[in-house]
């Protein structure tokens, strides 16, 4: 068992000071609060662009950083798949980069943050008032198992395979959906046609 901040270096996003300025193209790539959700597991190439801020080449991710949401009542995980070199993440989200001496796999990490045990300890760090936030320090304290690479591997291929499982089965629902919905509204325009025979 190891703390948090053992095993990953945990820095904020890109303290952006004002209004975050779309742009539609050029500048550089945000990732956002709502783009880090437990269901996916992962952030992508589907971002926004921004106006550049200063120095925010320093603050671009690298592939496989973990990201956590940091304020509000959704302390979501997702592992960074996208294409690296203009992504920033949003100051409110929090960036972990692995620490070599204690080796912890991305995915395996991210699944651990998105536990309902995890979850549960995270939301007793919460502070504010308002809108709640994760204090980074206590966010460091958090104790994580650390089993070997082969096992983290295992543990990582197994959530992907429940997600992929979990879209699929939602892409199924959906479309067995559409297809009773086309079946009724057929029974409907034959009945009604036999009704009315004059009508189209």
């Amino acid at each position: 068992m190891r703390k948090l901040g053992e095993i990953a270096e945990i820095r904020t996003g890109y303290p952006f000071r004002g209004r975050i300025e779309r742009a539609e193209r050029g500048g550089c790539r945000l990732v956002q609060m709502g783009d880090v959700r437990a269901e996916t597991g992962e952030v992508g190439n589907r971002l926004g662009h921004v106006e550049a801020p200063a120095n925010w080449e320093k603050h671009v991710l690298n592939y496989a950083d973990v990201l956590f949401v940091g304020r509000g009542t959704r302390n979501e995980a997702a592992t960074f798949v996208g294409r690296t070199g203009d992504v920033i993440a949003a100051p409110h989200l929090f960036v972990l980069g692995a620490r070599s001496q204690y080796l912890a796999f991305p995915d395996y990490l991210t699944w651990f943050l998105n536990l309902p045990e995890t979850q549960e300890r995270i939301r007793a760090f919460r502070s504010g008032s308002g809108v709640p936030f994760i204090p980074m320090e206590a966010f460091a304290q958090l104790p994580v198992p650390v089993p070997s690479i082969e096992m983290q591997n295992h543990v990582a291929g197994i959530n992907r395979l429940c997600r992929q499982e979990q879209n699929l089965l939602e892409q199924i629902r959906e479309r067995r959906r559409l297809l009773i919905d086309g079946l009724m509204c057929e029974a409907v325009r034959r009945e009604t046609k036999n009704q009315n025979p004059g009508s189209l």
